[in-house]
């Protein structure tokens, strides 16, 4: 039985202090560096050029689990509204959407959903938390990135 890859938690990684100081594309392609400025990271500095195409099929027998496509590889993704949001939008809804338009789509629905952000400060938090898991999906090849 092949191994399954657990997908992180990114809330996790974030309050446990665990991130690592860059994210890369499976690639090689340098996708975001949490402890820097945000603009300075290429997966938000890129936001309106890169293109995202999903690269998995779902286990029939398990919702949980994704296989990626062009590695074979087994991925377990607890569900996460976000995570779950931005993988349907981009396979179902709209491939080759931009990174913003990726981003755009859950933020519209989170406001839809619970109302305006209280002040800047929460809304960056929250957007921050989805450039982080954006990353992680590029980085295990959930979801591939075009230039």
């Amino acid at each position: 039985m092949e191994q399954i890859i657990e997908f992180p938690d990114v809330l996790d990684l974030v309050e446990q202090h665990k991130l690592p100081k860059e994210i890369y594309a499976s690639d090689g392609t340098l996708l975001f560096k949490p402890y820097d400025p945000v603009i300075e990271s290429p997966l938000v500095a890129n936001r309106k050029k890169w293109r995202l195409f999903a690269n998995y099929t779902v286990d029939p027998n398990d919702d949980e689990v994704v296989q990626i496509n062009t590695t074979g590889q087994l991925i377990r993704i607890k569900h996460d509204a976000d995570v779950d949001e931005m993988m349907g939008y981009i396979r179902k809804v709209h491939p080759g959407a931009t990174v913003e338009e990726a981003i755009s789509f859950v933020l519209q629905r989170v406001v839809e959903d619970t109302g305006e952000f209280k002040d800047d400060d929460e809304f960056g938090a929250y957007t921050l938390t989805l450039y982080l898991a954006l990353a992680y999906l590029i980085h295990y090849g959930v979801l591939v990135l075009v230039k």
